[in-house]
């Protein structure tokens, strides 16, 4: 009886193919209980101007076959903001789609400040919604500085800083106190560039028709540029990377910026990637340095950054290739070339001396030194 029924069963099922429709099985309609009845509003935020309203609106998401009544309170913030309108709103199969409003208002105060308040709708068996509301002060507020100023500045480099201070109506900014060449402009941008190194006093005053006027003081210290900071960050020294797709990373910090980082592979330069960093990589990303063309074996990895003013430093590591992992039954020591002190920034006591590759490794180590020193004179 049980072959019987298996039988009939298959029968049934490809049926259809024999009457020339198309073979695959049609997808069967899934039972069990309709997505229920979500809450749908169009904003979770929205500002309300001291002494005004605000509206946003309400529907629900499908039919919830029976009344659904919607509560709307603030359940945290300022009191000043209240539910106008709309505090209860009720929904059934004829309105459920159709959107109803609630309105907020923003109470008169005495303060200056921009209250908020949290706003909750909901309804049974519905999960809640949350509505943020910001109460716009009109009131005049005298400017207060926000700006937390660079004290740092290096020679020959662009100086920038935008200055902002909070006020009603909007604050205009004029330089008080500042070294030759500094400008300011109507929207706070600040702009200088240091000949010299040495410190020098910067005052900016904003201004808006209230008292009392804000001033931003700070003493502006300028140094020479110092070269940025090298470092290989994948692959690590010593490390065995697979044949096939693997990250050539590195990172570069300087005291203005870097612009671009140069991509070397046992003394030829492969690529050189541009931008701002501080990190660079490989063919733009993590994990696009191919490596099928390399032997197998230890090669040279080296990078060479420069920063906004020429200035360029190097890190070097070696790693090896599509190497075989060592046997599990022999004494070895762990699947790492032999390294030095330094991480990543000189090749020390890694035993470069003592493979074929050694020659090739101090000779491109000199010509990129020598390469370097020519730059930077």
């Amino acid at each position: 009886m049980r072959h019987l029924l298996l039988f009939w069963l298959g029968v049934c099922l490809t049926s259809t193919a024999w009457a020339g429709a198309p073979s695959r099985p049609l997808p069967l309609p899934e039972a069990g209980i309709p997505d229920p009845a979500r809450l749908v509003l169009p904003v979770s935020a929205l500002t309300v101007v001291e002494g005004g309203t605000a509206s946003f609106s309400v529907a629900l998401s499908r039919d919830p076959f029976v009344p659904v009544t919607v509560t709307v309170e603030r359940t945290d913030g300022d009191e000043d903001l209240t539910v106008r309108e709309g505090a209860s709103l009720t929904f059934d199969s004829a309105t459920w789609s159709t959107p109803q409003q609630v309105v907020l208002a923003a109470a008169k105060d005495a303060d200056s400040e921009d209250g908020t308040a949290t706003f909750t709708l909901s309804a049974p068996y519905l999960e809640s919604r949350t509505v943020i509301a910001t109460e716009a002060d009109q009131d005049p507020l005298a400017p207060v500085f926000t700006t937390v100023p660079v004290t740092q500045a290096v020679v020959a480099a662009p100086y920038r800083l935008v200055v902002h201070a909070k006020g009603r109506p909007a604050a205009t900014y004029a330089l008080r106190t500042a070294p030759p060449g500094m400008s300011l402009d109507a929207l706070g941008h600040l702009t200088w560039t240091p000949s010299q190194t040495g410190e020098v006093d910067v005052a900016v005053v904003a201004s808006n028709g209230q008292q009392p006027d804000a001033e931003l003081a700070f003493r502006l210290v300028v140094g020479r540029d110092q070269p940025p900071v090298a470092r290989i960050t994948a692959p690590f020294e010593g490390a065995r990377v697979p044949a096939g797709w693997a990250d050539y990373s590195c990172g570069c910090a300087d005291d203005v910026g870097c612009v671009s980082a140069e991509f070397w592979v046992d003394g030829q330069r492969l690529q050189t990637q541009e931008g701002p960093g501080p990190s660079y990589s490989f063919g733009g990303a993590p994990g696009r340095w191919d490596t099928t063309g390399l032997a197998p074996g230890e090669h040279l990895l080296y990078v060479l950054v420069t920063d906004t003013l020429g200035q360029q430093a190097s890190s070097v590591i070696m790693v090896c290739v599509a190497c075989p992992e060592p046997d599990a039954g022999t004494a070895t020591d762990g699947g790492t070339l032999p390294r030095g002190d330094d991480e990543g920034d000189d090749v020390v006591a890694c035993g470069c001396g003592a493979g074929a590759l050694a020659p090739a490794v101090w000779t491109v180590l000199g010509l990129l030194g020598l390469r370097a020193r020519r730059r930077r004179s």
